[in-house]
């Protein structure tokens, strides 16, 4: 098994390789596939725009696909792989508490995503990272048939919500190394020790209504990292439920709520978000309120959670990043709302080509119950997307 991680390794890291050393403004299959720059669908890489999440949203299609869906071609029969990848290097890596690292490779990945023939598109992704000693494994991964625009069936490996393209609460839509706090907690732990942005099995329809101004997503799943997702009274057994609402109050305006609501084992658990999103010019404003409740022995333990992160994107003249400045709060509770933390996170962000970035992190928790020592933490990180 070992000699098998191993070629598997050596084989993700000999493609990056190679696509490196052809170019160093190798672009992912998508942006290949439709000739168009990242920035067309990205406000920011990873971060959606409007015509970004229409394009996810329909399965990896844009408008001139959905007309032509008879004439489409299929992958695998055009040889056209949908198959992208991701090299992470974390060359410096400081927190307060503890020691200086050097993580000159930190994470591989490679994405398969796309079509497959008119109604179905896959997205998967095998990665490794540091922390696990390399060894591969499957990330995020989602199968979904479309109907239409209404309804589409999606069944996930992945956090519940992965269908949203909003971006603030998935987690894969990050723009810096620590995640929005509030996704990031496990609360008072009920949900088999996960937190929102936990893989679990999930099936889902999702869709546009309203005019296209009203965005949806209903699941029913396992309780987080529980790979089997089965339904029982035993230790990190259970079932969820799940409902993303996202409604455009205007092109550039959102507001919208989640809810996840299960059991695991015999204890029962709840978490109810608002957010909202407003992209002013080159500046998007995102900011959620969670609220949590979870069976603990003796009681119910309820923990709020609020974050509020901002950015602004300088352009080329042609609209391609170059710049990015973010800054974002999270404040979170735990042990039934008797202990708060405050964290604080500055993010600078130069974006070398359309798919290559480096950003320097400071990330500062200011705030913490007594007895809790306060910390921080400064990162330089590098992105090379192929």
């Amino acid at each position: 098994m070992r000699s098998i991680q191993t070629g598997l390794i050596l084989g993700m890291l000999t493609i990056v390789g190679v696509v490196i050393t052809g170019t160093a403004q190798a672009v992912p299959s998508f942006a290949a596939k439709y000739e168009k720059n990242c920035s067309y669908c990205h406000k920011a890489w990873p971060q959606l725009n409007s015509k970004g999440r229409k394009f996810k949203e329909q399965g990896y299609r844009f408008k001139a696909d959905l007309e032509a869906e008879g004439k489409t071609t299929p992958y695998y029969e055009t040889g056209d792989f949908p198959i992208s990848g991701l090299v992470i290097s974390r060359p410096y890596d400081k927190e307060d508490n503890g020691d200086r690292m050097v993580r000159a490779i930190n994470g591989v990945a490679l994405f398969i995503a796309g079509t497959m023939g008119k109604k179905i598109s896959v997205f998967t992704q095998i990665e490794a990272e540091d922390e696990a000693d390399f060894a591969p494994e499957v990330g995020s991964t989602a199968l979904s048939y479309r109907f239409n625009k209404e309804a589409t069936l999606q069944m996930t490996w992945s956090q519940a919500n992965w269908a949203d393209g909003y971006g603030f609460l998935g987690n894969h839509f990050r723009l810096t190394r620590s995640s929005v706090g509030v996704i990031d907690q496990s609360f008072g732990g009920a949900d088999g020790g996960g937190t929102l942005r936990s893989k679990r099995q999930n099936v889902a329809m999702t869709g546009r209504v309203a005019d296209d101004k009203l965005f949806y997503n209903v699941g029913l799943g396992g309780v987080a990292d529980n790979v089997e997702g089965v339904s029982g009274n035993a230790a990190g057994d259970g079932t969820s439920m799940n409902a993303r609402v996202a409604f455009d109050v205007k092109k550039n305006i959102m507001v919208g709520g989640y809810i996840l609501d299960g059991e695991a084992g015999t204890m029962n658990f709840n978490r109810t978000v608002v957010d909202a999103q407003a992209d002013l010019k080159d500046v998007r404003v995102q900011a959620a309120y969670a609220m949590a409740e979870d069976d603990v022995p003796g009681g119910t333990n309820r923990n709020n959670a609020f974050s509020i992160q901002a950015y602004n994107v300088m352009k080329t003249r042609k609209g391609m990043p170059t710049w990015v400045q973010l800054v974002r709060l999270d404040s979170y509770e735990k042990n039934d709302g008797a202990d708060e933390y405050n964290e604080l996170t500055l993010n600078v962000t130069h974006y070398l080509a359309q798919n290559i970035k480096a950003y320097i992190e400071y990330w500062d928790r200011f705030d913490t119950p007594t007895g809790i020592s306060k910390d921080s933490r400064l990162t330089l990180q590098l992105y090379v997307g192929l």
